[in-house]
This record gives structure tokens, sequence and C-alpha cells, in this order.
């Protein structure tokens, strides 16, 4: 009779504490998530994170929102979301230059890129465009560099910002094709392309987008493309690699979460956020924007990441580009 008690006892006990694992688990569960964005409303990262987060509250079967935190390139939202729990209420959708690039450039950085976050899956890739005025006679990056050593006033090139991504492409370019290139920083994507079709700088690097429809009007010609694949806005335009300079440097966008998130957890958000990439719609209004829709695994994304650091660190250490906080 004792054992008998003895073994029901037991049984009570496993099945008490089965019961409060199971409680604790769905506790766990969040009951809404949310897609951090460092930036504000209406740009492409923004509208990506809102593509995506209409996807998912269907996938995870919870509210998904989109908040931006606007400020300090993204590094407001990564600081934010750093600090956030790694229980799958918290994503964020970041750009390749806050996770490759300003670790190179700022110092002081109250978190570290490799070890404070949790790759999810990449999200968007898009290439940068080198173009050049339409006065330029150049029809191709050979005949652009023989033509810039014979017109030395000419051999700058104008990009968005310093510290840009557009900005360490033009001095990976120099180092690749033996040019020497300064740097025309400017306030954004319009000033630029007022100077280049103006003809005041010699060469423009920007997003596709920014050049598209002044190439479209003869207004500037893009003569070449950065990515592996040939740019969507310019399928004639043949990527440096195709004209024989040994670049493959593709922007991104990125999902990632707080560090110390559980594998299992980090597998299925990564699967929902790659089917909601992969719906012929989200494809669609992405590819409008000029983004290719690109998921991939944790795994892929953490090693993209170390790529793209090894890629671009001696562009940015030759530029001796610093930037302050």
């Amino acid at each position: 009779m004792s054992k008998t008690i003895s073994a029901l006892g037991s049984f009570a006990k496993l099945a008490g504490t089965a019961l409060a694992l199971s409680c604790s688990l769905v506790m766990a569960q969040p009951q809404s998530a949310r897609i951090v964005v460092g930036f504000p409303p209406g740009g492409s990262a923004d509208i990506t994170a809102r593509l995506i987060a209409d996807q998912l509250k269907d996938s995870l079967g919870i509210p998904v929102r989109v908040e931006n935190r606007a400020g300090a390139g993204g590094r407001v939202a990564a600081q934010h979301v750093k600090e956030s729990a790694p229980d799958g209420a918290t994503m964020m959708l970041v750009p390749f230059a806050v996770m490759v690039i300003q670790p190179m450039v700022f110092s002081g950085l109250k978190y570290d890129t490799t070890r404070d976050f949790t790759p999810l899956t990449t999200a968007v890739s898009f290439p940068l465009a080198i173009a050049i005025g339409a006065s330029n006679p150049s029809r191709d990056l050979q005949s652009l560099a023989t033509w810039l050593k014979s017109h030395p006033a000419k051999a700058n090139y104008g990009t968005p910002g310093a510290g840009s991504m557009p900005h360490f492409l033009g001095e990976m370019l120099a180092q690749r094709m033996n040019l020497t290139l300064t740097h025309v920083p400017f306030q954004g994507g319009a000033p630029l392309l007022i100077n280049l079709i103006g003809d005041q700088i010699g060469i423009g690097i920007d997003t596709p987008a920014e050049f598209a429809e002044n190439h479209r009007a003869g207004k500037v010609r893009v003569l070449a493309t950065s990515g592996a694949t040939r740019a969507s806005q310019f399928p004639d335009v043949r990527t440096l690699r195709e004209q024989g300079v040994d670049i493959d440097a593709s922007a991104w966008f990125g999902m990632f979460a707080p560090a110390g998130m559980d594998r299992a957890l980090t597998v299925k958000l990564s699967a929902a956020i790659g089917q909601a990439l992969r719906a012929p719609a989200v494809v669609q209004r992405l590819s409008s924007l000029g983004l290719t829709a690109e998921p991939g695994t944790p795994d892929a994304l953490r090693d993209r990441m170390s790529r793209d650091i090894a890629l671009w660190g001696p562009a940015v250490k030759a530029s001796g580009f610093k930037a302050s906080q």
C-alpha cells in the first residue's frame, strides 16, 4: 500500500512538473512581436520591414508591428535591440552598413555586431551603380580608365556622403583598377546627381534607383553595377566582374534578434521570414524598389557578415575615414 502511495506521489510530482513546464513554455511565447527599423517611415528599409511584418502576422499567428527608432544612422535602433530580451518578441531589419561598415569607422560603439545579435536571415540585396555624365565618351570601365588618365581634373567620384558604401566602393574600385581617384562627398543622392549631370564630377556612385530615370533619359550613363548579377534596372549594363574588375559587392538588409536566442526559436523565425520574403506580392513589390528578395539561413547571414568584413576592411582602412559619434 505504501509503495502504491509512493508511486502515486511520484507520478503526481512528475505530472506537476510537466504541467509547470508546459505553462512556462506557453508563458514564454510572445503575444506580439515587433520589427525595429532605425530609419524614418517611407524608406526602403521601412517598406521592406512592413512587407515582412504583414506576412508574419499569419505565419506566426500573433500581431507583428514595425517600430521606427530613427537616429544616428541606425545605431539607436541597434543599441535598443541589443538590450531587448531574446524571446522572439523583438527583431530588427538593419542595413549592411550598420553591421559591417560602422564598426570600422565609429569608435566607442556600445555593441559588437558579431556578438550582440542573433542573425536570422538576409532579407534583400541590391548592388551599387557606377555612372558618368552624358558628355563623357566612355562606354565601359576600361575606356573610362583611359579617359581619366588624359583628363586628370575629372579623376574624382561623387557619393551621397562620406563613410557610405558608395564611398568605400570608389576606394575599392581605384585599388583594383590602379587609379588615383579623389572622393567628393555630397549631402545625399540628389546633389550628387545634379553635379554628375552638370559635368562637375567625373564619376558618380550610388544605388541603381538613383540613376535609373536619368540613365533612360540619356542624361547620365551607367557603366557598371557591383553585384554578382546584372541589376534589373540595367539589364544591358555589365557587372564589374564581367568587365574584368574582381569586385562582387552587393549591399543588403538583414534580420537580426538580440544575442542569446534559443536555436529552435531562431530557426523558426528565420523560416517564417523566409516564407514571407518568397510571397509573390512581396517579391514583386521589392523588385519595383530595385531590391532582390534573398532569404537564407542564420548561418548563411553570419558567414556573409564575415566575408563582407574581410572584403570592405582594406578599402575602409585605405580611405583613412573615421567618423565622429
